[in-house]
């Protein structure tokens, strides 16, 4: 999860993953979703596990999660 400041200094989730994985004999899931526009699931492991790679490049890419990162 990221948070940038909002309104009258409240943070505010820029992007987030989601990822359920219940117990055994059960179907993992996850969501990977940024104000950008991007809203992703996946379900099993395989899926799931693809798609916490492609969030975690995503986090390198997006604008508005890169945004003054290169100030710093």
């Amino acid at each position: 999860m990221t948070a940038r400041t909002g309104g009258a200094g409240q943070p505010r989730i820029v992007a987030l993953l989601r990822i359920s994985a219940p117990g055994r004999d059960t179907t993992p899931s996850a969501r990977s979703w940024c104000s950008c526009g991007r809203d992703l699931a996946a379900f099993g492991q395989r899926k799931v596990t693809a798609l916490i790679e492609d969030h975690t490049r995503h986090r390198t890419a997006c604008p508005l999660l890169t945004e003054g990162k290169e100030a710093a």
